[in-house]
């Protein structure tokens, strides 16, 4: 392919997308392929698989940067392998070692760096909301010791060797969702085959001017919308009802409920492209949700 195209990663990964169109247990982006499977046996066959596609579409692959039969592979900036999913260590130690930035510049590039970790860290957008609220535009910068905090917190987040479960698509997941006055969180719940649910990604955002002024019932909802959406591929299209915990039990009613409130109206209508069964729990046992929610200080 011509160097300098501004479509040519598009290309390049349609092209990818249709070599491996039909492949099990095969994922690409761009020039990163990675084959899994649960036997040996399996897996010799699908990377068979795979090189016969690759040499029908005239593509070469540099052996160097191979990896085969690992147990853990880092892709993507992840590492993924034996039911879980790690950040990359250096990536988290170059996070720690990160200077306190003294530009607007130094801290998007800061907040791009332990913005791409987000989803294993727990009360993500209100942790980080003092340092985001430097980068509007009319915003002068000033470090102040609240930034400090929210910085060194940021760190203290990923430094903790947060560690998710990986996904099984044939299963059904649980959502927990909860809504504060600052923001929304969720987290999306799997349980292993011990029966153990463990989280597999976690959510947060915080409301903007406006939907600080919304009621109750509307933030609760808004979580819930939010949640789908941002974990729509792994609810979106499930046989399985979608167990949905949350702490205010008015949400139960959601989908069912005459409201004259046209917003929520909009919401429920949204709500009825997903399998839902939503229960109502004490706040008391909600605690995931309702601390992705809610700002360290507040």
């Amino acid at each position: 392919m011509s160097f300098g195209l501004r479509n040519a990663p598009a290309t390049f990964q349609r092209l990818m997308n249709r070599v491996v169109s039909g492949l099990a247990g095969c994922a690409v982006y761009l020039d990163d392929v990675v084959i899994y499977a649960d036997t040996w046996e399996e897996h010799l066959s699908r990377i068979q698989a795979l090189f016969e596609r690759l040499a029908e579409g005239r593509l070469t692959i540099n052996l160097a940067k191979c990896e085969f039969a690992q147990a853990t592979v880092t892709y993507l900036g992840k590492v993924v392998g034996q039911g879980e999913v790690r950040p990359v260590r250096a990536k988290v130690i170059a996070i720690d070692a990160f200077p306190t930035p003294t530009t607007k510049k130094e801290l998007m590039r800061f907040l791009g760096m332990v913005g791409y970790y987000r989803s294993f860290c727990r009360n993500f957008s209100t942790v980080v909301a003092p340092l985001t609220d430097l980068l509007k535009a009319k915003a002068i910068y000033v470090w102040s010791s609240r930034c400090q905090r929210a910085f060194e917190d940021a760190k203290r987040l990923l430094t903790s060797t947060p560690v998710l479960a990986a996904p099984l698509m044939d299963m059904s997941f649980d959502l927990q969702v909860d809504a504060s006055h600052v923001g929304a969180g969720a987290v999306l719940l799997q349980a292993d085959v011990s029966g153990v649910e463990r989280p597999v990604s976690y959510f947060s955002k915080k409301f903007n001017h406006y939907q600080l002024n919304y009621s109750v019932i509307e933030k609760e909802a808004l979580a819930l919308i939010w949640a789908l959406q941002h974990f729509e591929v792994y609810v979106g299209s499930g046989v399985v009802p979608i167990v949905v915990y949350t702490d205010h039990n008015p949400l139960t009613f959601l989908r069912s409920m005459m409201c004259p409130n046209q917003r929520i109206m909009r919401w429920c209508l949204f709500l009825q492209a997903f399998h839902l069964d939503v229960r109502h729990i004490r706040g008391t046992d909600n605690v995931v949700a309702d601390a992705l929610s809610r700002a360290p200080c507040s």
